[in-house]
Protein backbone atom coordinates (compact mmCIF):
# COMPACT_ATOMS: atom_id res chain seq x y z
CA UNK A 1 0.00 0.00 0.00
CA UNK A 2 1.05 3.27 -0.91
CA UNK A 3 0.51 6.41 1.43
CA UNK A 4 -2.22 8.68 0.49
CA UNK A 5 -2.31 11.40 -1.82
CA UNK A 6 -3.71 14.88 -1.15
CA UNK A 7 -6.92 13.45 -2.82
CA UNK A 8 -7.75 11.76 0.36
CA UNK A 9 -7.97 8.06 -1.09
CA UNK A 10 -5.53 5.54 -0.53
CA UNK A 11 -3.89 3.53 -3.66
CA UNK A 12 -4.37 0.09 -2.60
CA UNK A 13 -6.40 -0.88 0.78
CA UNK A 14 -4.24 -3.83 2.41
CA UNK A 15 -6.17 -6.93 2.70
CA UNK A 16 -5.06 -7.19 7.02
CA UNK A 17 -7.11 -3.75 7.20
CA UNK A 18 -9.99 -4.58 5.28
CA UNK A 19 -11.35 -6.77 8.15
CA UNK A 20 -11.85 -6.34 11.33
CA UNK A 21 -9.92 -8.85 13.27
CA UNK A 22 -7.30 -10.64 10.56
CA UNK A 23 -5.16 -13.48 11.81
CA UNK A 24 -2.36 -12.47 12.98
CA UNK A 25 1.73 -13.03 12.22
CA UNK A 26 3.00 -16.07 14.05
CA UNK A 27 6.82 -15.07 14.04
CA UNK A 28 8.84 -11.40 13.68
CA UNK A 29 12.35 -11.81 12.35
CA UNK A 30 13.30 -8.17 13.24
CA UNK A 31 15.90 -7.39 15.93
CA UNK A 32 15.17 -7.19 19.62
CA UNK A 33 16.31 -4.11 22.01
CA UNK A 34 15.42 -3.97 25.54
CA UNK A 35 16.25 -1.39 27.97
CA UNK A 36 16.05 -2.17 31.77
CA UNK A 37 16.05 0.44 34.54
CA UNK A 38 18.34 0.24 37.44
CA UNK A 39 16.86 -2.00 39.80
CA UNK A 40 18.28 -0.31 42.62
CA UNK A 41 16.58 2.66 41.64
CA UNK A 42 13.48 3.82 43.87
CA UNK A 43 12.48 4.76 39.97
CA UNK A 44 12.30 1.47 39.09
CA UNK A 45 11.03 1.48 35.19
CA UNK A 46 11.52 -1.76 33.39
CA UNK A 47 10.70 -0.64 29.87
CA UNK A 48 11.43 -3.16 27.24
CA UNK A 49 12.14 -1.33 23.95
CA UNK A 50 11.79 -2.65 20.35
CA UNK A 51 13.19 -0.54 17.04
CA UNK A 52 11.69 -1.52 14.13
CA UNK A 53 13.42 -1.88 11.03
CA UNK A 54 10.91 0.84 9.52
CA UNK A 55 12.10 3.29 12.32
CA UNK A 56 8.59 2.45 14.46
CA UNK A 57 9.28 2.44 18.09
CA UNK A 58 7.31 0.22 20.23
CA UNK A 59 7.78 0.51 24.34
CA UNK A 60 6.11 -2.19 26.77
CA UNK A 61 5.91 -1.79 30.45
CA UNK A 62 4.48 -5.32 31.38
CA UNK A 63 2.53 -6.00 34.58
CA UNK A 64 1.93 -9.73 34.62
CA UNK A 65 -1.63 -10.89 35.70
CA UNK A 66 -3.37 -7.50 34.63
CA UNK A 67 -6.44 -8.09 32.04
CA UNK A 68 -6.00 -4.55 30.50
CA UNK A 69 -3.72 -2.26 29.14
CA UNK A 70 -3.08 1.01 28.21
CA UNK A 71 -2.67 1.40 24.97
CA UNK A 72 -0.96 4.76 23.65
CA UNK A 73 0.56 6.07 20.32
CA UNK A 74 2.41 9.20 20.04
CA UNK A 75 3.71 10.94 16.61
CA UNK A 76 6.63 13.59 17.24
CA UNK A 77 4.28 16.39 15.80
CA UNK A 78 2.76 19.47 16.97
CA UNK A 79 1.77 23.28 17.19
CA UNK A 80 5.42 23.89 16.98
CA UNK A 81 4.84 22.45 13.14
CA UNK A 82 2.16 24.92 12.42
CA UNK A 83 2.97 28.03 10.44
CA UNK A 84 1.55 31.55 11.12
CA UNK A 85 -2.04 32.21 9.66
CA UNK A 86 -2.35 28.62 9.95
CA UNK A 87 -1.95 28.51 14.16
CA UNK A 88 -4.06 25.63 15.66
CA UNK A 89 -3.76 23.39 13.06
CA UNK A 90 -2.19 20.37 14.52
CA UNK A 91 -5.44 20.63 17.11
CA UNK A 92 -7.27 20.43 14.15
CA UNK A 93 -5.80 17.69 12.34
CA UNK A 94 -6.44 15.50 15.71
CA UNK A 95 -9.78 16.54 15.05
CA UNK A 96 -10.10 14.97 11.20
CA UNK A 97 -8.05 12.04 12.47
CA UNK A 98 -11.47 11.19 14.51
CA UNK A 99 -13.51 10.94 11.04
CA UNK A 100 -12.31 7.22 9.62
CA UNK A 101 -10.60 5.78 6.97
CA UNK A 102 -11.92 4.29 3.63
CA UNK A 103 -13.32 0.85 5.55
CA UNK A 104 -14.28 2.76 8.82
CA UNK A 105 -16.67 5.69 8.75
CA UNK A 106 -18.72 5.01 5.53
CA UNK A 107 -20.95 2.99 4.19
CA UNK A 108 -20.35 3.25 0.26
CA UNK A 109 -16.57 3.74 0.10
CA UNK A 110 -17.00 3.50 -3.88
CA UNK A 111 -19.40 6.56 -4.00
CA UNK A 112 -17.78 8.62 -1.36
CA UNK A 113 -14.86 8.17 -3.37
CA UNK A 114 -15.70 10.13 -6.84
CA UNK A 115 -17.10 13.30 -4.22
CA UNK A 116 -14.20 13.30 -2.39
CA UNK A 117 -11.96 13.61 -6.15
CA UNK A 118 -14.36 16.48 -7.14
CA UNK A 119 -13.72 18.28 -3.97
CA UNK A 120 -10.29 17.88 -3.84
CA UNK A 121 -10.45 20.02 -7.87
CA UNK A 122 -12.83 22.66 -6.13
CA UNK A 123 -10.65 23.45 -3.37
CA UNK A 124 -7.72 23.56 -5.67
CA UNK A 125 -9.86 26.24 -8.01
CA UNK A 126 -10.30 27.97 -4.53
CA UNK A 127 -7.10 28.28 -3.08
CA UNK A 128 -6.11 29.40 -6.94
CA UNK A 129 -8.42 32.04 -6.74
CA UNK A 130 -7.25 33.46 -3.07
CA UNK A 131 -4.01 33.40 -4.36
CA UNK A 132 -4.85 35.90 -7.32
CA UNK A 133 -7.11 37.77 -5.36
CA UNK A 134 -4.22 38.41 -2.42
CA UNK A 135 -4.19 42.46 -3.09
CA UNK A 136 -8.31 42.37 -2.85
CA UNK A 137 -8.41 40.23 0.59
CA UNK A 138 -5.24 40.88 2.44
CA UNK A 139 -5.53 42.59 5.63
CA UNK A 140 -4.50 46.34 5.25
CA UNK A 141 -6.55 47.40 8.88
CA UNK A 142 -4.61 47.73 11.94
CA UNK A 143 -7.09 48.03 14.66
CA UNK A 144 -9.91 47.25 12.91
CA UNK A 145 -10.52 44.40 10.26
CA UNK A 146 -10.63 46.45 6.81
CA UNK A 147 -9.58 44.62 4.12
CA UNK A 148 -11.00 45.79 0.11
CA UNK A 149 -13.09 42.84 -0.01
CA UNK A 150 -14.14 39.88 2.22
CA UNK A 151 -13.86 37.21 -0.60
CA UNK A 152 -14.60 37.80 -4.53
CA UNK A 153 -17.63 36.25 -6.21
CA UNK A 154 -15.18 33.42 -7.50
CA UNK A 155 -14.50 32.32 -3.91
CA UNK A 156 -18.13 32.52 -2.55
CA UNK A 157 -19.03 30.34 -5.66
CA UNK A 158 -16.07 27.82 -5.12
CA UNK A 159 -17.03 27.57 -1.56
CA UNK A 160 -20.76 27.38 -2.20
CA UNK A 161 -19.69 23.74 -4.41
CA UNK A 162 -17.42 22.45 -1.85
CA UNK A 163 -20.44 22.76 0.62
CA UNK A 164 -22.75 21.09 -1.82
CA UNK A 165 -20.47 18.22 -2.19
CA UNK A 166 -19.91 17.83 1.71
CA UNK A 167 -23.34 17.89 2.64
CA UNK A 168 -23.51 15.13 -0.80
CA UNK A 169 -20.81 13.02 0.93
CA UNK A 170 -22.53 12.91 3.96
CA UNK A 171 -25.23 10.24 2.66
CA UNK A 172 -22.50 7.59 3.25
CA UNK A 173 -21.31 8.82 6.43
CA UNK A 174 -21.16 6.43 9.15
CA UNK A 175 -20.13 8.62 12.22
CA UNK A 176 -18.19 7.74 14.72
CA UNK A 177 -17.30 3.91 14.23
CA UNK A 178 -13.43 3.49 15.47
CA UNK A 179 -15.06 4.73 18.63
CA UNK A 180 -18.04 2.24 18.30
CA UNK A 181 -15.52 -0.69 17.74
CA UNK A 182 -13.49 0.09 20.40
CA UNK A 183 -16.33 0.64 22.95
CA UNK A 184 -17.94 -2.64 21.88
CA UNK A 185 -14.86 -4.52 22.69
CA UNK A 186 -14.38 -3.45 26.11
CA UNK A 187 -12.61 -0.26 25.35
CA UNK A 188 -12.28 2.83 27.80
CA UNK A 189 -11.17 6.36 27.84
CA UNK A 190 -10.50 6.84 24.35
CA UNK A 191 -8.76 10.41 24.28
CA UNK A 192 -6.48 12.19 21.90
CA UNK A 193 -4.23 15.23 22.98
CA UNK A 194 -2.22 17.42 21.05
CA UNK A 195 0.38 20.23 22.49
CA UNK A 196 3.12 22.01 21.28
CA UNK A 197 5.56 18.80 20.28
CA UNK A 198 3.47 15.89 20.14
CA UNK A 199 0.23 14.02 19.44
CA UNK A 200 -0.81 10.76 20.79
CA UNK A 201 -4.31 8.72 20.70
CA UNK A 202 -4.35 6.23 23.25
CA UNK A 203 -7.36 3.49 24.60
CA UNK A 204 -7.80 0.88 27.81
CA UNK A 205 -8.38 -2.86 26.27
CA UNK A 206 -8.57 -5.76 27.64
CA UNK A 207 -5.53 -7.64 27.01
CA UNK A 208 -7.18 -10.22 24.65
CA UNK A 209 -8.23 -7.19 22.47
CA UNK A 210 -5.03 -5.12 21.89
CA UNK A 211 -5.47 -6.24 17.92
CA UNK A 212 -7.76 -3.97 17.63
CA UNK A 213 -5.96 -0.79 18.92
CA UNK A 214 -2.98 -2.07 16.02
CA UNK A 215 -5.47 -2.32 13.46
CA UNK A 216 -7.43 0.83 14.22
CA UNK A 217 -4.43 2.93 14.55
CA UNK A 218 -2.33 1.64 11.69
CA UNK A 219 -5.51 2.50 9.58
CA UNK A 220 -5.49 5.97 11.16
CA UNK A 221 -2.05 6.71 10.48
CA UNK A 222 -2.43 6.01 6.46
CA UNK A 223 -6.14 5.96 5.17
CA UNK A 224 -7.39 9.08 7.48
CA UNK A 225 -10.21 10.58 5.26
CA UNK A 226 -10.77 14.62 6.21
CA UNK A 227 -14.70 13.47 6.39
CA UNK A 228 -16.46 16.91 8.27
CA UNK A 229 -14.19 19.22 7.25
CA UNK A 230 -16.23 22.64 7.60
CA UNK A 231 -18.21 21.21 10.94
CA UNK A 232 -15.13 20.26 12.65
CA UNK A 233 -13.73 23.85 11.81
CA UNK A 234 -16.57 24.87 13.42
CA UNK A 235 -15.83 22.76 16.67
CA UNK A 236 -12.80 24.51 17.25
CA UNK A 237 -14.16 27.61 16.70
CA UNK A 238 -16.98 27.15 19.55
CA UNK A 239 -13.91 25.50 21.50
CA UNK A 240 -11.78 28.77 21.13
CA UNK A 241 -14.89 31.48 21.94
CA UNK A 242 -15.29 29.02 24.93
CA UNK A 243 -11.62 29.67 26.20
CA UNK A 244 -11.65 33.20 25.89
CA UNK A 245 -14.75 32.97 27.91
CA UNK A 246 -12.06 32.96 30.37
CA UNK A 247 -10.87 36.97 31.15
CA UNK A 248 -7.67 35.21 32.07
CA UNK A 249 -7.01 33.48 28.94
CA UNK A 250 -6.23 36.58 26.28
CA UNK A 251 -4.18 37.64 29.64
CA UNK A 252 -1.77 34.39 29.31
CA UNK A 253 -1.20 34.50 25.46
CA UNK A 254 -0.13 37.85 25.39
CA UNK A 255 2.28 36.66 28.66
CA UNK A 256 3.84 33.81 26.24
CA UNK A 257 4.02 36.24 23.26
CA UNK A 258 5.88 38.38 25.14
CA UNK A 259 7.93 36.00 27.03
CA UNK A 260 8.92 34.37 23.90
CA UNK A 261 10.44 36.13 20.88
CA UNK A 262 11.30 33.08 18.18
CA UNK A 263 9.54 29.95 19.27
CA UNK A 264 6.47 28.66 18.36
CA UNK A 265 6.37 27.08 21.51
CA UNK A 266 4.83 30.21 22.87
CA UNK A 267 2.02 30.66 19.96
CA UNK A 268 -1.48 30.40 20.67
CA UNK A 269 -4.35 27.66 19.98
CA UNK A 270 -5.52 29.96 16.84
CA UNK A 271 -6.85 33.16 16.06
CA UNK A 272 -10.06 33.08 15.06
CA UNK A 273 -8.33 34.10 11.63
CA UNK A 274 -6.64 31.02 11.36
CA UNK A 275 -9.25 28.59 11.54
CA UNK A 276 -10.83 29.88 8.47
CA UNK A 277 -7.43 29.60 6.55
CA UNK A 278 -6.86 25.83 7.32
CA UNK A 279 -7.83 23.94 4.05
CA UNK A 280 -7.74 20.16 2.92
CA UNK A 281 -4.52 20.97 1.25
CA UNK A 282 -2.67 21.98 4.15
CA UNK A 283 -3.84 19.94 6.44
CA UNK A 284 -3.20 16.87 4.11
CA UNK A 285 0.48 18.22 3.78
CA UNK A 286 0.92 18.02 7.70
CA UNK A 287 -0.58 14.54 7.50
CA UNK A 288 1.82 12.95 4.78
CA UNK A 289 4.90 14.59 6.34
CA UNK A 290 4.60 13.73 10.06
CA UNK A 291 1.92 10.80 10.45
CA UNK A 292 4.77 8.69 9.11
CA UNK A 293 5.88 4.98 10.81
CA UNK A 294 9.56 6.36 11.33
CA UNK A 295 7.72 9.31 13.90
CA UNK A 296 5.77 7.28 15.88
CA UNK A 297 5.87 5.23 19.08
CA UNK A 298 3.77 3.02 20.94
CA UNK A 299 3.45 2.78 24.47
CA UNK A 300 1.92 -0.38 26.35
CA UNK A 301 1.39 -0.64 29.57
CA UNK A 302 -0.48 -4.30 31.25
CA UNK A 303 -0.69 -7.80 30.69
CA UNK A 304 1.28 -8.00 27.99
CA UNK A 305 5.00 -8.93 27.39
CA UNK A 306 7.64 -7.85 24.38
CA UNK A 307 7.64 -11.02 22.82
CA UNK A 308 3.88 -11.48 22.04
CA UNK A 309 3.62 -7.89 21.19
CA UNK A 310 6.64 -7.67 18.47
CA UNK A 311 4.79 -10.17 15.99
CA UNK A 312 1.48 -8.33 16.57
CA UNK A 313 2.60 -4.98 15.73
CA UNK A 314 5.20 -6.29 12.75
CA UNK A 315 1.78 -7.62 11.20
CA UNK A 316 -0.23 -4.45 11.22
CA UNK A 317 2.50 -1.98 10.96
CA UNK A 318 5.46 -3.54 9.61
CA UNK A 319 4.99 -2.94 6.02
CA UNK A 320 4.73 0.38 6.12
CA UNK A 321 8.33 1.53 4.57
CA UNK A 322 10.15 4.21 6.39
CA UNK A 323 9.31 7.71 5.27
CA UNK A 324 11.83 10.76 4.84
CA UNK A 325 12.12 12.25 8.04
CA UNK A 326 10.04 15.01 8.53
CA UNK A 327 10.60 18.60 8.97
CA UNK A 328 12.22 19.59 12.42
CA UNK A 329 11.34 22.57 13.82
CA UNK A 330 14.28 25.32 13.04
CA UNK A 331 13.37 28.02 15.28
CA UNK A 332 16.03 28.58 18.40
CA UNK A 333 14.58 31.21 21.25
CA UNK A 334 17.16 34.17 21.62
CA UNK A 335 19.27 34.67 24.61
CA UNK A 336 17.06 36.78 26.45
CA UNK A 337 18.68 40.52 26.67
CA UNK A 338 16.29 42.67 28.00
CA UNK A 339 13.44 43.04 30.47
CA UNK A 340 9.88 43.14 29.12
CA UNK A 341 6.50 44.48 31.13
CA UNK A 342 2.94 44.10 30.11
CA UNK A 343 0.43 45.57 31.71
CA UNK A 344 -3.30 44.01 30.79
CA UNK A 345 -6.41 45.81 31.80
CA UNK A 346 -9.89 44.40 31.97
CA UNK A 347 -12.49 45.14 34.29
CA UNK A 348 -13.71 41.39 34.33
CA UNK A 349 -9.78 39.76 34.89
CA UNK A 350 -8.73 39.23 38.87
CA UNK A 351 -6.04 41.74 39.58
CA UNK A 352 -2.52 39.82 39.73
CA UNK A 353 1.05 40.27 39.28
CA UNK A 354 3.39 37.66 37.38
CA UNK A 355 7.03 36.93 37.00
CA UNK A 356 8.53 34.95 34.25
CA UNK A 357 11.72 33.25 33.52
CA UNK A 358 12.67 31.48 30.77
CA UNK A 359 14.45 28.54 31.87
CA UNK A 360 15.50 25.32 29.57
CA UNK A 361 14.15 22.31 28.25
CA UNK A 362 13.72 18.79 29.53
CA UNK A 363 17.74 16.87 28.58
CA UNK A 364 19.58 19.81 30.19
CA UNK A 365 20.91 18.80 33.01
CA UNK A 366 19.49 22.06 35.08
CA UNK A 367 15.36 21.43 34.06
CA UNK A 368 14.71 18.62 36.67
CA UNK A 369 15.86 20.92 39.60
CA UNK A 370 13.30 23.77 38.60
CA UNK A 371 10.68 20.83 40.19
CA UNK A 372 12.10 21.50 43.46
CA UNK A 373 12.94 25.29 43.07
CA UNK A 374 9.18 25.58 42.51
CA UNK A 375 7.82 23.70 45.35
CA UNK A 376 10.09 26.03 47.21
CA UNK A 377 8.80 29.02 45.73
CA UNK A 378 5.41 28.31 46.19
CA UNK A 379 6.14 27.78 49.85
CA UNK A 380 7.77 30.97 50.35
CA UNK A 381 5.57 32.80 48.46
CA UNK A 382 2.64 31.63 50.83
CA UNK A 383 4.30 32.73 53.84
CA UNK A 384 5.35 35.98 52.94
CA UNK A 385 2.13 37.01 51.44
CA UNK A 386 0.22 35.80 54.74
CA UNK A 387 2.64 37.35 56.47
CA UNK A 388 2.33 41.03 55.24
CA UNK A 389 -1.15 41.02 54.79
CA UNK A 390 -1.39 41.00 51.17
CA UNK A 391 -4.26 38.55 50.02
CA UNK A 392 -3.24 36.53 47.53
CA UNK A 393 -3.43 33.28 45.80
CA UNK A 394 -0.38 31.69 44.57
CA UNK A 395 0.44 29.88 41.41
CA UNK A 396 3.67 28.44 39.98
CA UNK A 397 3.98 26.65 37.12
CA UNK A 398 5.94 25.80 34.39
CA UNK A 399 3.23 26.07 31.60
CA UNK A 400 3.40 27.34 28.54
CA UNK A 401 -0.31 27.39 26.71
CA UNK A 402 -1.58 23.86 28.48
CA UNK A 403 1.91 21.78 28.50
CA UNK A 404 4.22 21.89 31.71
CA UNK A 405 7.29 20.58 29.96
CA UNK A 406 9.19 21.03 26.80
CA UNK A 407 12.35 19.86 24.90
CA UNK A 408 12.68 23.22 24.27
CA UNK A 409 12.97 26.64 26.65
CA UNK A 410 9.86 27.37 28.04
CA UNK A 411 9.11 29.58 31.04
CA UNK A 412 8.76 29.49 35.25
CA UNK A 413 5.95 31.35 36.45
CA UNK A 414 5.33 32.85 39.78
CA UNK A 415 1.89 34.11 40.04
CA UNK A 416 0.28 35.95 43.04
CA UNK A 417 -4.01 36.57 42.22
CA UNK A 418 -4.60 39.19 44.46
CA UNK A 419 -8.07 39.52 46.31
CA UNK A 420 -7.43 44.03 46.59
CA UNK A 421 -6.17 45.42 43.15
CA UNK A 422 -5.10 48.12 45.56
CA UNK A 423 -2.04 45.96 46.72
CA UNK A 424 -0.72 45.14 43.43
CA UNK A 425 2.54 47.40 43.99
CA UNK A 426 3.27 45.73 47.67
CA UNK A 427 2.67 42.84 45.70
CA UNK A 428 5.31 43.18 42.94
CA UNK A 429 7.79 43.95 45.71
CA UNK A 430 7.05 40.98 47.48
CA UNK A 431 7.04 38.66 44.93
CA UNK A 432 10.30 40.32 43.64
CA UNK A 433 11.98 39.76 46.95
CA UNK A 434 10.91 36.09 47.78
CA UNK A 435 12.66 35.75 44.63
CA UNK A 436 15.56 37.45 45.23
CA UNK A 437 16.16 34.92 48.46
CA UNK A 438 16.09 31.95 46.17
CA UNK A 439 19.89 33.26 45.33
CA UNK A 440 20.97 32.59 49.07
CA UNK A 441 20.62 28.54 49.41
CA UNK A 442 17.15 27.47 50.89
CA UNK A 443 17.21 25.03 54.05
CA UNK A 444 17.90 21.37 53.81
CA UNK A 445 13.99 21.33 55.29
CA UNK A 446 12.89 22.76 52.29
CA UNK A 447 14.35 20.74 49.95
CA UNK A 448 13.37 17.83 51.82
CA UNK A 449 9.81 19.03 51.98
CA UNK A 450 9.56 19.77 48.55
CA UNK A 451 10.74 16.38 46.89
CA UNK A 452 9.11 14.34 49.25
CA UNK A 453 6.26 15.92 47.51
CA UNK A 454 7.16 15.50 44.23
CA UNK A 455 8.20 12.12 45.12
CA UNK A 456 4.11 11.36 46.21
CA UNK A 457 2.73 13.06 42.65
CA UNK A 458 5.46 10.49 41.02
CA UNK A 459 4.30 7.32 42.78
CA UNK A 460 0.65 8.24 41.88
CA UNK A 461 1.05 8.76 38.32
CA UNK A 462 3.29 5.29 38.15
CA UNK A 463 0.32 3.37 39.84
CA UNK A 464 -1.52 4.67 37.25
CA UNK A 465 -1.23 2.61 34.01
CA UNK A 466 -2.33 5.13 31.58
CA UNK A 467 -0.54 8.51 33.26
CA UNK A 468 2.69 6.03 33.61
CA UNK A 469 1.88 5.47 30.10
CA UNK A 470 1.90 9.37 28.75
CA UNK A 471 4.76 10.16 30.56
CA UNK A 472 7.06 7.63 29.47
CA UNK A 473 5.51 8.57 25.76
CA UNK A 474 5.73 12.02 26.57
CA UNK A 475 9.41 11.89 27.50
CA UNK A 476 10.38 10.15 24.06
CA UNK A 477 8.60 12.74 22.04
CA UNK A 478 10.59 15.72 24.40
CA UNK A 479 13.96 14.37 24.35
CA UNK A 480 14.11 10.19 24.58
CA UNK A 481 12.00 7.54 27.09
CA UNK A 482 15.53 6.88 28.56
CA UNK A 483 15.53 10.45 30.09
CA UNK A 484 12.60 9.99 32.72
CA UNK A 485 14.10 7.51 35.48
CA UNK A 486 17.17 10.25 35.38
CA UNK A 487 15.17 12.86 35.41
CA UNK A 488 13.05 11.95 38.33
CA UNK A 489 16.42 10.80 40.11
CA UNK A 490 17.96 14.10 39.41
CA UNK A 491 15.16 16.16 41.50
CA UNK A 492 15.62 13.91 44.24
CA UNK A 493 19.63 14.67 44.69
CA UNK A 494 18.96 18.30 44.04
CA UNK A 495 20.54 20.45 47.13
CA UNK A 496 20.07 23.81 48.02
CA UNK A 497 23.09 24.95 46.62
CA UNK A 498 21.85 23.71 43.24
CA UNK A 499 18.83 26.12 43.91
CA UNK A 500 20.62 28.90 45.01
CA UNK A 501 22.55 28.40 41.58
CA UNK A 502 19.39 28.57 39.20
CA UNK A 503 18.35 31.18 41.52
CA UNK A 504 21.71 32.97 40.50
CA UNK A 505 21.70 32.13 36.78
CA UNK A 506 18.18 32.24 35.91
CA UNK A 507 16.71 35.05 38.02
CA UNK A 508 17.92 37.92 36.48
CA UNK A 509 16.82 41.28 34.77
CA UNK A 510 17.59 40.54 31.46
CA UNK A 511 15.51 36.98 31.92
CA UNK A 512 12.85 38.72 33.61
CA UNK A 513 9.09 39.45 31.84
CA UNK A 514 6.45 41.20 34.14
CA UNK A 515 2.54 40.89 34.35
CA UNK A 516 0.20 42.77 35.73
CA UNK A 517 -3.37 42.72 35.29
CA UNK A 518 -5.80 45.54 36.42
CA UNK A 519 -9.43 46.89 35.86
CA UNK A 520 -9.62 49.42 33.29
CA UNK A 521 -11.79 51.72 35.47
CA UNK A 522 -9.48 51.40 38.31
CA UNK A 523 -6.59 53.52 36.74
CA UNK A 524 -3.52 54.37 38.41
CA UNK A 525 -2.56 57.54 39.12
CA UNK A 526 -0.19 58.05 35.93
CA UNK A 527 -2.96 57.11 33.66
CA UNK A 528 -5.60 59.42 35.11
CA UNK A 529 -3.75 62.34 34.44
CA UNK A 530 -2.76 61.62 30.49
Amino acid sequence: MTHLTASDEPAVIPRFLSGWFPALLVAGATALFVGVANADSRYDLPIREHVFDNGLRLLVLERPGDPRVAAKIFTDMGAIHETPGRLGAAHFQEHLMFKGTPTLGTTDWGQEQPIRERMKAVEAALIEEKNRARNVIRQRGAIDSYQHQAETPRMAELRAQLAALEAESTKYRLGGAPNRWYQAFGGTNLTATTEQEYMKFDINLPVERIDLFFRVEADRMVNTVFREFEQERMILVEQRLGDLNSPSTPYYEQMSAMTGLIHPVFWPEGYMTDFFEYTRTSQRDLYEEYFVVNNSTIVLIGGVSLEAMIPRVEHYFGWMEAAPEPTRTPAVEPRPAAERRLVYRNDDIEPRVEHRYLIPGVGHPDRPAFDVLGRIASARLSAAASEEGIGARVNVNTRVIHTDRFGVPATINFELILDNEAQLADAETLLASTLDSLTQAPTREEVARAQKALRADWYRTARDASALAFEIGHFQTMDRWQTLQGYLEARDTTTASDIARLGERYFIDDNRTVGIARSRSNPTHAEAMR
